[in-house]
């Protein structure tokens, strides 16, 4: 995403990525942004009543997770993804784990694939962020799911239809 982002930063000249998170790789990460220029600020850990806002200011919200070390490592379902869409954001995710069942690819947003390249994730920034339209439909479609699917009624409603299913034996 850093190094898509210093591609994509003369044809989006507005363009600001915001990593949120603390951790480990804080150092590295802010040497490859310096090396390449790109146009990401790094916010260290952002408060849980924070988020929503942060996630509603964005136009997508990207996390191109990848699976590493054999499959051992990848991405749950990626929780994130369904904050982003309760805030009408289309997403991009990376094909590892569960990230790409949180992400209807083409409808709440973009799937890029496993083997995706540099120029990959550009183009579906891109893609993304020059098409108002598509991000709103996107968003819209995002939000919907979000509620309809994943809010609280429609998950209280599945458990009790599961657990009266296994109570009936």
């Amino acid at each position: 995403l850093i190094a898509a982002s210093a591609r994509l930063a003369r044809s989006f000249p507005g363009l600001v990525v915001a990593v949120a998170g603390a951790g480990r790789d804080r150092r590295r990460l802010q040497r490859r942004i310096d090396s390449l220029d790109a146009p990401v600020r790094l916010l260290g850990r952002v408060d849980e009543a924070d988020k929503a806002a942060l996630y509603a200011s964005s136009d997508v919200f990207a996390m191109l997770c990848r699976t590493r070390w054999g499959g051992l490592e990848q991405e749950g379902f990626g929780i994130v993804f369904l904050e982003a869409a309760a805030s009408g954001v289309p997403q991009i995710a990376g094909d590892s784990g569960g990230a790409a069942e949180a992400v209807i690819a083409g409808e709440t947003g973009l799937v890029v694939p496993a083997d995706a390249t540099v120029g990959d994730a550009a183009d579906a920034l891109a893609s993304l962020l020059a098409d108002p339209d598509q991000r709103r439909q996107m968003g819209a479609a995002a939000r919907a799911r979000a509620v309809d699917t994943f809010g609280y009624d429609a998950l209280a409603e599945r458990l009790a239809a599961a657990l009266e299913e296994w109570a009936r034996g």
